[in-house]
């Protein structure tokens, strides 16, 4: 791909490119078939997650954490808080 341009702006870049770099998807996106040598301007960015994605993979944690917890891999409070502690705050430990 031949950059003529380039622009960052917050997760998004825009390249100038030529036809042959466009990749089949980005062809057959367009409305009119790209044009052999023509160059085309592309503009990439970052797309939200939609409400139904952070769902499922909201779904996915708890139930991996269902998981943990019938296959008997916890720990009470106590116990979990009293290891962070020592791990990230040896100096405050009696």
């Amino acid at each position: 791909m031949t950059t003529k341009e380039a622009v960052t702006m917050a997760q998004q870049y825009t390249a100038t490119v030529q036809a042959e770099a466009l990749s089949p998807t980005l062809s057959t996106a367009l409305s009119l078939r790209p044009v052999h040598g023509a160059s085309y301007r592309v503009t990439v960015e970052e797309i939200e997650e939609s409400d139904e994605e952070k769902l499922a993979k909201l779904r996915a944690a708890i139930q991996k954490g269902r998981d943990e917890i019938a296959a008997g891999r916890v720990i009470d409070g106590e116990t979990a808080f009293a290891e962070l502690a020592a791990k990230h705050f040896p100096h405050r430990m009696k």
